[in-house]
């Protein structure tokens, strides 16, 4: 039970248990996809209690993850073929495809998921150099073989995304979700330079791609 230690005779764990099965996401390697716990021991580091973790995920193996890390989140709804917020999208969908009604509106949905940035990208609580630096780890995804792939499993959750998609429907999100992406790193480098703040050593070790949207002269002063 949450909440509960597993050995008699010890103080509660503040965390909630880990067990076999639980189903979990690193949201900075979502391209790994949901992955499934296999292993969890209660332990402690620096002297706080945590779990240690042996997650096998669908697109990276069997990984031993620390929750003392704060990288680990778990995923309590999913499809069955994982997934969360927009591969429940996707199921609704299809389920509705023949309506003509619900159909499109259900369509726009899965649309709009599709081309949707992280929230680490933009959440208005964060510092801007934070966002940008997030937004600038997005363009590890260049949409060519295997990249797309681990785009489309990042973006929807699902352990295998051309189980719900044709590569060229990928190709088509892609392109939108590149344009949304370029834009907002765009809007945010013109935010900086506003506000006095420096994002060009962030910028400087991302790629040329991520450093010519940054310069996008419809945010130039």
């Amino acid at each position: 039970m949450p909440g509960v230690a597993r050995m008699s005779g010890t103080a509660p764990h503040p965390e909630a248990d880990w067990s076999f099965g639980d189903r979990v996401r690193v949201p900075t390697k979502p391209e790994w996809g949901v992955g499934t716990v296999t292993r969890a021991a209660a332990t402690h580091v620096r002297g706080k209690p945590c779990w240690t973790l042996t997650v096998r995920f669908p697109n990276a193996g069997i990984k031993m993850v620390n929750t003392s890390t704060g990288t680990l989140e778990r995923v309590e709804d999913t499809t069955e073929a994982g997934g969360g917020e927009t591969a429940m999208a996707i199921a609704e969908a299809e389920a509705v495809a023949g309506d003509d009604l619900l159909g499109p509106q259900a369509q726009r949905r899965v649309e709009s998921l599709m081309v949707g940035l992280p929230e680490a990208c933009t959440d208005p609580f964060r510092s801007i150099p934070t966002r940008v630096e997030a937004t600038v780890d997005l363009y590890r995804f260049d949409g060519s073989g295997r990249a797309l792939v681990d785009w489309a499993v990042a973006q929807t959750g699902l352990d295998d995304p051309l189980s719900r998609f044709n590569r060229q429907e990928l190709e088509t999100h892609f392109r939108k979700w590149q344009q949304v992406r370029d834009s907002h790193l765009a809007k945010l480098a013109y935010e900086a330079r506003q506000k006095g703040l420096s994002v060009d050593q962030v910028l400087a070790a991302g790629p040329e791609e991520a450093r010519a949207a940054a310069a996008h002269a419809r945010f130039r002063r």
